[in-house]
């Protein structure tokens, strides 16, 4: 984690500059946030049915 990014994260959940922070929970914050964002991806690719495109552009590649 970039000082930056550390930066961003505290702003981000109001931690104050006095505040203690625990490295830790905020990287498993993190971590949580990045897993359900590509949840939430994946979710769309399997809705709007890219996921089924996908299979089908393979089977074409491997009929080829």
């Amino acid at each position: 984690m970039t000082r930056a990014e550390l930066i961003e994260m505290c702003d981000r959940y109001g931690i104050e500059e006095d505040d203690e922070v625990d490295l830790n929970k905020l990287e498993r914050m993190r971590a949580e946030e990045r897993a359900e964002f590509i949840e939430r991806i994946e979710e769309r690719q399997h809705d709007s049915g890219f996921y089924a495109f996908q299979d089908t552009m393979e089977i074409y590649r491997r009929e080829r």
